[in-house]
Parts: C-alpha cells; sequence; structure tokens
C-alpha cells in the first residue's frame, strides 16, 4: 500500500501534538474545575461557621446578609423542628421536604451531597447543629443551588479546553502546510525525473529555500544538463557514422582519383621538369590535401590513432596561407597575418591541424566575397596568433562578411548544418572535433562588424630560439 510522504510526516507529528495538547488541557481544565470547587466549599464552609458559631442572634437580616456573601440559602430550624429563620419562603410541602433532611457534620464536599428539589430548582443541601454560648440546640439547613453550584467549574473548564482546540487547530494547519512545502519540491522533481526518462530535459525552477531539496533539485538539474549534452554527443556521433557509411564509397573513389592526378603531375614533372613552378606546387599540395581530407572524411565517427609530433603553428599558418593565397587573389580580396616572433609549438598531428586552418580560411575568404561590411583600409580577411598567460596558443580568423545566419548561428558546429546553399555542414564538424581532439577548443564570435572564429591548443614552448625574426604584418594577396 501506497504510503505518501505527507501522510508520514503529517501522522506521527500531529498525533504526538495533539495527544500533548488534549492531557496538558485536560488535566488543566481538572485542576481548575477543583480548584473552584475547593474555593466554592471554603468559602461557604466560612458563612456556614460563622452562621452556626456565632455568638450573636441569627436574625433574618444576618442571615439574607451571609445569603449575599455566599450564594446559599439557610433555613434556621429550632429544636421541634419548626422554621425560625429563612432566607426563602416555602409552602408546607417543601417544609416537610427539608425537614427530613439527615444532619451532617460539615459541609465538606458539598458537591456530593444529595439534591432536593424546590419549586422548580434543585438544590444541594446540608443539615448542620448550631452551636451558640446560649440557648436551646438548634440545626441550621443549608441549600445551594446546583446549577449554581456547578456553572463556576463547567466555565472553568471552557478556557483551558478551548486554548487546547485552538492549539490542536493551529497544529493540524501548521503541520499540514509544512508536509506541503516539502512534498510539493518532491513532486515537481518527480516530474522532472519522468520528463528526464522520457527525454526531456528541461530544468527545473530552484528554490529560494538553501536546503537538501534544493541541493537535490541543482543536482537533478545538473543531470539533466550532462544527459542531454550525452544526447547531441551520441547523435553527432551517429551522424559522423551514418555520413562516414553512406559517403565512404564514393569518398574512396575521389580520394583514388586524387591520388592519380597527383601521381600524374608527378611523372609529368619529372618527364618535363620546369624548373621551379609555384602554381605547380600549389597544385600539388592542394591535392596533397584533398587525399587528406577525404582520408578524414573517410575516417568520421572513428577514433583516431595518428602519431603526434611537434607542430610550429606559425609555419603551418605560413604554409596554409600560401595555399589559399590563389583564392585570395581570385576574388580580389587581402589577406593579412599577424604572426608573433616566437615559435609557438603544440604538440598534435599537422595534417590534421592544417586541415582545420584551411577549412576556418576558406570559410572566411566565401564569407568576406559575398559581401564585405568591414571599413575601408581594415581588410578583408585577417590571421591573427598570439600565446596566452595561460601557456595556450590562440589562433583568431576574422572576416569582414556578414557572419552566419541567425537560423544557423546556434547549431554552427553540428554536423549538416550549414547556410551555404552548396555547403554539406561538416568543415566547422570536423575541425571542431580536430580541436577538441588536440585538448583545445573552437568558438565564434561577432566582433563589430568582423565574424571570428578562434582556435586555442595546449602550447608546447620550444627550447631553442627561433633562428631568424618573423615580419610583425605580412601582407599577402591584393
Amino acid at each position: 500500500m501506497r504510503w505518501p510522504i505527507q501522510r508520514q510526516l503529517l501522522l506521527p507529528v500531529l498525533s504526538v501534538v495533539v495527544l500533548s495538547i488534549a492531557v496538558s488541557s485536560l488535566a488543566n481544565a481538572w485542576f481548575t474545575a477543583e480548584r473552584i470547587r475547593q474555593q466554592q466549599e471554603e468559602t461557604l464552609a466560612r458563612v456556614v461557621s460563622t452562621l452556626t458559631d456565632a455568638g450573636f442572634p441569627l436574625s433574618g437580616t444576618v442571615m439574607k446578609k451571609m445569603s449575599g456573601l455566599s450564594g446559599a440559602e439557610f433555613v434556621l430550624f429550632d429544636r421541634w423542628g419548626n422554621v425560625e429563620e429563612a432566607t426563602l419562603e416555602f409552602e408546607a410541602e417543601d417544609l416537610r421536604a427539608l425537614a427530613e433532611v439527615t444532619p451532617s457534620s460539615s459541609v465538606a464536599g458539598f458537591s456530593d451531597n444529595p439534591t432536593l428539589a424546590l419549586r422548580d430548582e434543585a438544590y444541594l443541601v446540608g443539615r448542620l447543629a448550631v452551636v451558640g454560648p446560649a440557648g436551646p440546640p438548634r440545626s441550621l439547613l443549608v441549600l445551594f443551588p446546583e446549577e449554581r453550584w456547578r456553572t463556576p467549574a463547567r466555565q472553568a473548564l471552557y478556557l483551558p479546553l478551548g486554548a487546547g482546540a485552538a492549539a490542536v487547530l493551529a497544529s493540524v494547519l501548521v503541520t499540514a502546510l509544512l508536509a506541503r512545502r516539502f512534498v510539493l519540491p518532491i513532486q515537481r522533481l518527480t516530474r522532472q525525473a519522468a520528463s528526464v526518462a522520457r527525454g526531456e530535459f528541461t530544468p527545473v525552477p530552484v528554490t529560494p529555500r538553501n536546503d537538501e531539496i534544493r541541493d537535490l533539485t541543482v543536482s537533478l538539474n545538473q543531470m539533466a544538463d550532462q544527459l542531454a549534452r550525452y544526447e547531441d554527443q551520441v547523435r553527432r556521433n551517429e551522424r559522423l557514422r551514418t555520413l562516414g557509411q553512406l559517403g565512404g564509397g564514393i569518398a574512396h573513389q575521389i580520394r583514388n582519383s586524387a591520388t592519380g592526378a597527383r601521381l600524374a603531375l608527378e611523372l609529368h614533372e619529372q618527364e618535363c621538369p620546369l624548373g621551379s613552378c609555384e602554381t605547380l606546387e600549389v597544385t600539388m599540395r592542394q591535392l596533397r590535401l584533398m587525399e587528406t581530407y577525404l582520408q578524414r572524411f573517410l575516417t568520421l565517427g572513428r577514433p583516431a590513432n595518428r602519431p603526434r609530433e611537434r607542430v610550429s603553428m606559425s609555419e603551418l599558418a605560413t604554409e596554409v596561407l600560401a595555399l589559399v593565397r590563389p583564392s585570395c587573389v581570385h576574388t580580389s580580396l587581402r589577406l593579412e597575418c599577424n604572426l608573433p616572433d616566437e615559435p609557438l609549438e603544440v604538440e598534435g598531428d599537422i595534417d590534421s591541424l592544417r586541415l582545420v586552418l584551411v577549412n576556418l580560411l576558406m570559410n572566411a575568404i566565401e564569407a568576406a566575397s559575398r559581401e564585405s561590411t568591414a571599413p575601408a583600409g581594415s581588410g578583408d580577411v585577417r590571421v591573427e596568433m598570439q600565446a596566452t598567460p595561460a601557456d595556450r596558443v590562440k589562433l583568431r580568423v576574422l572576416d569582414s562578411g556578414p557572419g552566419p545566419a541567425e537560423k544557423v548561428r546556434d547549431q554552427l558546429f553540428e554536423p549538416f548544418i550549414s547556410d551555404k546553399p552548396d555547403g554539406t555542414g561538416l568543415g566547422l564538424s570536423v575541425a571542431r572535433q580536430v580541436v577538441e581532439d588536440h585538448g583545445g577548443t573552437l568558438t565564434w564570435r561577432r566582433e563589430g562588424t568582423l565574424t571570428c572564429f578562434e582556435v586555442e591548443l595546449p602550447m608546447r614552448r620550444s627550447a631553442e630560439a627561433p633562428d631568424e625574426a618573423r615580419a610583425e604584418i605580412t601582407r599577402v594577396g591584393g
């Protein structure tokens, strides 16, 4: 049987509180009522003692004053049972009933005395002997209205019992509110856990109270966030794996063709030596790069086990700038680079890092060729490199293009996400994978009218000084 936490909290606590309040209220009421009865009996005993031991005549005036003081009615009988004085008027039948009352020694325990109905009202009665200094023996009949005798005791019960009832009600309300205060957040967390199980990773609002439930909420939100990232990673890997399976055959054929074209050019160079030809060298480099890119495509979704080596990022950037220079010349774009004097080295796969730089620069060239929003003289494409205080190499590629479309900005590094009409959405995805495999980060942002892609890689400082200083600003292209 289900036993909700609200009941587990409410019933035991409430039972203890209600029982404690009930016992204390009843005990207080009983002691109060007993004290009232005792006070009544003491007051009546003093008055009766004054009357029965009086050394003065018990006149009607005296008895009426005593009646007003004590609240009781008195009847004085002589030795023969005749009424001498009375504070009430009685009929003959009432007098006969009064005469039959059995004498008692005192008024102690007066509430336990027998009752007598006179004139449609019940009276507690007691009969005591009157002992005077002189005169014949007499008796004093004491009559106290039963309702008037018991009313003060009953009224004394109202206050403690009412206070106890109010305390019980307040305890029920406070306990119910406290139980609800704890149960509602738990119910929200239960619904959130069910949502996470369904694949919905929306975070739960964190309560302002700094308690264990808040800690549990924060932990659940962190778990949901981690699961969301894990799901995105799994989906991305699945897309990459699917892409590798579907495009593997085509990529293999293209790679074979590129290899064949490169071998043909090498054979032509051997058969027809023309000396140093920059255009032919660039063509050979592009074909080798094409082979490398296709090889990377064929290994998408599989862990790479390529050996790592020392890579000078400055030299690599210079090499890549030479590869993309023809594209800048063809589109009449300016290409600027700002490289540091010292050699900034990283540990990595030079082919993969070259692929990253080529992707970023070709994207920048394509973006800048579509539309230029930069001020005159600021350059269309710019490459910057520097060392950070955290011993990392920071490479920035800036272009004056309009930047990615609004609809793809949040998913720019996801596979198959592109705002280009002929784009596949794989270049930046592969670049980010390569950078992350090297322990670095790849991010982008808009800086005024420029789009900036920034790569950070862990730096491995070279122990040797550079052979020659590098120019601070190198301009390439038109």
